[in-house]
């Protein structure tokens, strides 16, 4: 469920909240805040769609990125069901202990490209029962501008789930 719509860095310090992210399954044409990620994900790929990965982002958050779509024609087709699977598993497994924020999934250069369909996606996170923010990116605005300047030296992700093999712990 969507608690609030904000305008601004989901990034930023002034954000307490874990963040989550969309990503396709071929880890290709990734810009913003999953492009220093992309990287480590190659000791859990491949991917299947619905898979979400969780990394430490800094030393009180997380970045989980929902594996919601395929490059190309028809690669957001159901991306609002992945989405939604997605969400529920975080509501499911860390709901209760921490509190999330999510980017407008869908609305990005990629979602414009593919044709993805960013209404059903917007429902998805609203019918959710996670509660999360809704970050808004401004045309414009220097949102993760400095990003590699606040990232660790080193990111790593610590969990996998998706819906065929269950929860994974990945080694540090």
């Amino acid at each position: 469920m969507i608690e609030d719509i904000l305008v601004g860095d989901i990034t930023g310090s002034d954000n307490p909240r874990d963040i989550i992210i969309g990503m396709n399954t071929e880890l290709q044409e990734v810009h913003g805040i999953g492009k220093p990620f992309v990287r480590e994900i190659e000791a859990v790929y491949p991917l299947q769609l619905g898979s979400v990965l969780s990394f430490e982002f800094d030393d009180r958050r997380h970045l989980h990125m929902i594996v919601c779509h395929c490059l190309g024609r028809n690669g957001w087709s159901q991306s609002d069901r992945y989405v939604r699977f997605g969400m529920d598993y975080l509501w499911r497994r860390d709901g209760e202990t921490r509190q999330f924020s999510i980017v407008k999934i869908g609305t990005g250069r990629i979602g414009k490209r593919d044709g993805a369909d960013h209404a059903a996606i917007h429902t998805a996170m609203a019918t959710s029962y996670l509660p999360v923010h809704l970050f808004l990116y401004e045309a414009g605005e220097a949102v993760a501008a400095d990003i590699g300047l606040r990232m660790p030296a080193t990111l790593r992700a610590y969990r996998r789930w998706d819906m065929t093999h269950g929860e994974m712990s990945l080694a540090a």
